[in-house]
């Protein structure tokens, strides 16, 4: 008997290599998808798929599948600059011209 399944209850598909050996550590991976590149920063997948589409990233795009490779994960994190907050002058200075 065959078992209609909807598109919501579709299972995500795993690479034959992550199937057979359960895990694959993620510093041995050459490529990720934009969900785990997201979640590589901490972010929410839609903010993997903006970084794509606001040309940040580079990626593999193949038989409808989008990869961002390892190399292409590693300059964006060497493109990131350490935070450095900088003192917002307050509303009585923007008034003045910046004098108090």
């Amino acid at each position: 008997m065959k078992q209609i399944i909807s598109g919501s209850q579709r299972a995500q598909t795993q690479s034959r290599a992550a199937h057979e050996s359960g895990t694959i550590d993620l510093s041995q991976r050459l490529a990720f998808s934009p969900k785990e590149f997201a979640a590589l920063n901490g972010r929410s997948p839609t903010w993997g798929y903006r970084r794509i589409y606001h040309g940040d990233v580079k990626v593999i795009a193949n038989a409808g599948r989008i990869l961002i490779p390892r190399s292409e994960v590693d300059a964006f994190l060497a493109r990131s600059a350490e935070y450095n907050p900088q003192a917002k002058p307050s509303g009585s200075e923007k008034e003045n011209g910046g004098e108090a």
